[in-house]
């Protein structure tokens, strides 16, 4: 019974996806709508079952190839299942928000023309993160990586006749694939290593292998290699420092599917990947450093650029990029279940406050620009409570959700007690002050103030459609860090338990209430109302230095500039090989210049050989002279 509801979970989301997609015009969106929904709730219904049986069977996974898809010479790929507490708990987040968006794009989405192929676009993107979610393998993983890849462009683009929107996929699809190039090696060196795509196999064939004795390249062992490699791969689905420069772009999609790229689908993907492949990752300690830097350096970095933008979709896509940079972090020291347990609080929260955008835009005709709201508290009631809420849980305030997580993972990096880690604390630290900043600063001048955008009294909340998803997200944040127990004790398929420091709820409370993450999130409150609730200035912010600063954040620390000048160069250098290599020593010296050579030579030779018979008689004669000749000069 449950390998058939495992089976059913993907059925059922294509059903989706071909029904939207092929629909007739005598199908109307409203039942389009509810027809996809009811197919996606029925997927997240099935997840639950299974939930419920991986966390009441203990030490129970459901492991199965259904289909045996390729086998040459010992070369075995099949289409299958692995469904451990990970996996079930990944699928149950996934389906759940992506029902709650359904629902709520019903209302948002009502008056595209294209409704039908938007619901059958995030059918299909949520299809493919569940393949990837629930394979046992790397070729299934990377099917399932590419699909959310494939559609994820579809998505940004789906206003295709507006060129923002077009230059927007256009770049996430070019950024991911550099990620995937090296993805791809990544698997090639694993499957060398392992003999096996399976990951049952790879994990046992791991336990064989004689690390120490790995063949090193420039000082890295094999192992490091090919775990960097993966880990390019999951800083493109991540948005992680350099490759993050997709993501923001990405807010030219429409805005329920914002919330779903960023809370449960495409940029977790690459987490969980992380997470999935931990049996690995514990051997690559050079890469673990790694990752463990370019996590703290994402958090805090690209953290304060959401404290200059104006954009209020943008501003909560910088603190996605952000809080995956906690999660990455969590990673570098192989505290899988600790980076786990923020991308699932995570889902709930900045799903919530993406729908509250989606809900705030929506009353102000499409308004983004936060310089031209304010004060909409009060005509806006539910959507600011709830957008009150997220903003609580992603500072991390007591008792919500973000606190339990977040503070797990500054404890678990405080306990881990080396010099790199407790850096990283520090810089975490900081970043968690940053995020207090730009989440107030975006609540204080989206809903305090005086309203800057015209006649206020048109504004109103949307209908229930929109509202009840809100009212969700918002109880499912403010519970859902309660569980922090069942993370703390989650095993990983073949990896088992990383020991955490944890003593209990009441003393995780307590000490998180007094830990240095509450008082950055004091010290940020006192910063944030001083600045945008209260208006007034801090004397040292207008320092000519400080502008100099504000100037290269605004710019985004130059990383679209980088990789324009990197595909100026590339372009350059290939113009070069195709004009001077290729043409002129190619084409013009071995193509065309060895034929045009041996045509001069028989040309020469047509004109020696004159056709009389007496000229051929004297070149055989005097040939025999000049051979007699040699043969007597070495006889005498």
């Amino acid at each position: 019974m449950l390998e058939n509801l495992i089976i059913s979970i993907p059925i059922l989301l294509v059903l989706s996806s071909a029904v939207m997609g092929f629909s007739s015009s005598k199908l109307t969106n409203i039942n389009a709508g509810i027809i996809s929904s009811i197919l996606v709730f029925i997927s997240f219904i099935f997840s639950l079952v299974i939930f419920y049986y991986s966390f009441t069977n203990e030490n129970s996974i459901l492991y199965d190839d259904f289909y045996q898809w390729i086998s040459i010479s010992g070369l075995n790929i099949g289409m299958g299942y692995l469904i451990d507490k990970l996996s079930a708990m990944m699928m149950v987040v996934v389906l759940l928000i992506s029902f709650v968006v359904h629902v709520y794009s019903i209302g948002y989405m009502r008056d595209e023309k294209d409704f039908k192929r938007f619901f059958s676009y995030i059918a299909l993107f949520t299809f493919s993160m569940i393949l990837l979610v629930m394979s046992n393998n790397l070729i299934q993983l990377f099917i399932g990586w590419e699909g959310v890849g494939l559609v994820s462009y579809l998505l940004i683009g789906f206003f295709y006749k507006k060129e923002s929107a077009i230059k927007a996929n256009l770049k996430a699809f070019l950024i991911n694939r550099i990620g995937d190039m090296f993805f791809i090696i990544g698997i090639i060196m694993i499957f060398v290593l392992l003999d096996s795509f399976d990951y049952k196999t790879m994990f046992s064939n791991l336990k064989l292998v004689d690390i120490s004795n790995l063949e090193y390249y420039y000082g890295f062992n094999y192992i490091d290699i090919a775990c960097f490699f993966l880990f390019i791969g999951a800083m493109a689905k991540s948005a992680q420092i350099p490759l993050h420069v997709w993501l923001p772009d990405s807010m030219e999609g429409p805005t329920p599917i914002s919330a779903l790229i960023h809370a449960a689908t495409m940029v977790t993907a690459g987490i969980f990947m992380v997470a999935r492949l931990s049996p690995v990752y514990i051997y690559a300690e050079v890469t673990t450093d790694f990752i463990l830097i370019i996590g703290a350096l994402t958090a805090l970095f690209i953290g304060v650029i959401a404290i200059f933008d104006n954009d209020i979709k943008k501003v909560i896509a910088y603190s996605t990029i952000s809080q995956l940079g906690y999660m990455v972090s969590a990673l570098g020291i192989n505290a899988y279940t600790v980076s786990f347990f923020h991308l699932y609080t995570h889902a709930f929260f900045k799903a919530l406050l993406f729908l509250c955008a989606g809900s705030v835009i929506m009353s102000l005709h499409h308004n983004q620009d936060i310089t031209k709201m304010g004060g909409l508290r009060k005509r806006l009631p539910i959507t600011h409570f709830c957008f009150l809420v997220g903003t609580l849980c992603i500072i991390g305030f007591p008792l919500t959700s973000g606190f339990f997580s977040k503070d797990l993972i500054l404890e678990v990096m405080l306990y881990e007690n080396t010099d790199l880690s407790f850096f990283v604390y520090i810089l975490l630290l900081i970043g968690a002050l940053v995020t207090t900043v730009y989440s107030l600063r975006l609540i204080f001048i989206v809903f305090y103030g005086t309203y800057r955008g015209g006649d206020i009294k048109k504004i109103h909340e949307e209908s229930f459609v929109i509202l009840s998803p809100l009212i969700i997200l918002a109880t499912l944040s403010l519970i859902s860090g309660f569980v922090i127990h069942t993370f703390v004790e989650l095993p990983i398929f073949m990896f088992g338990v990383k020991e955490i420091h944890y003593e209990g709820l009441l003393p995780f409370i307590s000490h998180g209430v007094l830990s240095p993450a509450s008082v950055t999130l004091i010290a940020g409150f006192f910063i944030a109302k001083h600045l945008y609730l209260d208006n007034k200035e801090i004397s040292f912010l207008s320092n000519k230095y400080f502008k100099k600063i504000s100037m290269i954040i605004k710019s985004k620390y130059k990383f679209d500039e980088f990789f324009l000048n990197c595909s100026d160069f590339m372009k350059a250098t290939s113009y070069f090989a195709a004009t001077k290599f290729d043409i002129k020593i190619i084409d013009s010296f071995i193509v065309n210049g060895l034929p045009r050579k041996i045509n001069k030579l028989s040309t020469y030779f047509k004109s020696v050989s004159s056709g009389y018979l007496y000229h051929y008689a004297f070149l055989i004669v005097f040939s025999l002279v000049v051979i007699f000749g040699i043969i007597l000069a070495r006889v005498l």
